[in-house]
């Protein structure tokens, strides 16, 4: 199916950003919001975005008037009544995403593909609310969505092949890279991600550190490109607490994040878009004001085999579930996620029976959430150590 037009629901951040990466890959795109305010605010960043790679050089001029000539903002409904496809990107909250989806279901034309932009929501659910379950797709954008590469495509247990196939090839002419996943929870980066940031803020709140201080490690040690809380705070840290608390109860404790993430979102200490969170954004500092306490060689150790190995068992029972492949798996994460090597062949790298040994010791001192997946173990009992025995998760 060629996608000729494309409606975006929400002009909130999200919204904004993919209407962006939808117009400068020259597809007409209208972006539609019941609020003018918020469509005002829309069209005053997408000319700032616009502006920006003007400046930089990554656009000329002309072309920039002629990307944003491809965007129309819009609140009415006889505006998107053409599109072949709707991407839904409101809050993520279930029961307004229905009630979108079941609007859009009887404006578009009938074989128009019904998107959603959720992180961790039941696409199944909400195609059921349609008349048209089967042309109902996840299409999850990562933030900032008019930088960052990937997407996810998400099968409902209804979807046609076709409509993944669609999503998929439009991803790509927007020069992102699309992953197919089927359904979960959390489906697989925020999955993988928001178990390893819950480990980290259970093992903070243990030490009593500064976020800081973990902060510095993971990425002074290279693990990833932005340290857990200030990531949480870029996010939202609403947004984290919805996510980790969809995930916790899907999967169980090894998603709770400890009491501190709910206490600031009580307190509407949200992140960067409210001036505090984990972190103040009026003096640079932590917001409890603590001295440092830079962490011992002992617990950098700990911390750093928390962040890699929950990230890893999260992904291998992903793998077993049958979620996603092994390599749709790793560049995801490298994609979503900036981590420099998927889990899965970090695994095979170190070594599986190293891995092992280390997820055993993990479960001993963190409970049941660190218990070895029965992959892992199967294959270090085969001699199936990954890169040096010339098979693990991947074949070498």
């Amino acid at each position: 199916m060629f996608v000729k037009k494309v409606a975006v629901i929400g002009a909130g951040t999200m919204g904004t950003d993919i209407a962006y990466s939808l117009a400068v890959a020259n597809i007409p795109v209208v972006l539609r919001d019941v609020d003018e305010n918020a469509l005002q605010r829309a069209e005053r960043r997408m000319q700032d975005t616009i502006h920006g790679a003007v400046t930089k050089g990554r656009m000329s001029a002309d072309d920039a008037q002629g990307r944003l000539a491809q965007v129309r903002f819009s609140s009415r409904d006889e505006d998107i009544a053409d599109v072949s496809l709707a991407v839904e990107a409101v809050p993520e909250r279930m029961a307004l995403k229905k009630t979108v989806l079941k609007e859009l279901d009887q404006i578009v034309p009938p074989l128009a593909i019904l998107a959603s932009n959720t992180s961790a929501l039941s696409i199944s659910e909400m195609a059921d609310v349609t008349l048209r379950p089967e042309r109902v797709a996840g299409m999850h954008f990562f933030y900032p969505a008019h930088t960052m590469k990937l997407v996810e495509i998400i099968a409902g247990n209804k979807t046609d092949r076709e409509v993944l196939e669609t999503l998929s090839q439009l991803s790509e002419e927007l020069r992102k890279i699309p992953v197919v996943v089927k359904e979960c929870p959390g489906f697989v980066v925020n999955r993988v991600l928001t178990a390893s940031m819950a480990a980290i803020m259970r093992f903070k709140a243990e030490y009593h550190l500064r976020p800081q201080d973990i902060d510095n490690v993971i990425t002074h040690r290279q693990l990833a490109p932005l340290g857990p809380f200030v990531l949480a705070d870029r996010l939202g840290l609403d947004v984290v607490w919805d996510v980790s608390q969809t995930l916790e109860k899907a999967y169980g404790n090894r998603f709770d994040p400890g009491p501190e993430l709910r206490d600031l979102v009580h307190q509407h200490r949200l992140g960067a878009k409210t001036g505090q969170g984990f972190y103040s954004y009026q003096n640079t500092s932590s917001i409890d004001g603590s001295e440092p306490r830079p962490l011992s060689a002992e617990q950098e150790e700990d911390l750093i085999d928390l962040f890699t190995l929950a990230a890893l068992v999260e992904a291998v029972r992903i793998w077993e579930e049958g979620i996603a492949s092994a390599q749709s798996i790793d560049v995801a994460l490298r994609a979503g996620a900036g981590l420099p090597i998927g889990p899965l062949a970090m695994a095979d790298q170190l070594g599986l029976d190293v891995v092992y040994q280390k997820i055993v010791h993990l479960e001993e001192r963190w409970g049941d959430g660190f218990k070895p997946p029965s992959s892992l173990r199967d294959r270090v009992e085969k001699g199936q150590f990954g890169r040096k025995s010339g098979r693990g998760y991947f074949d070498y």
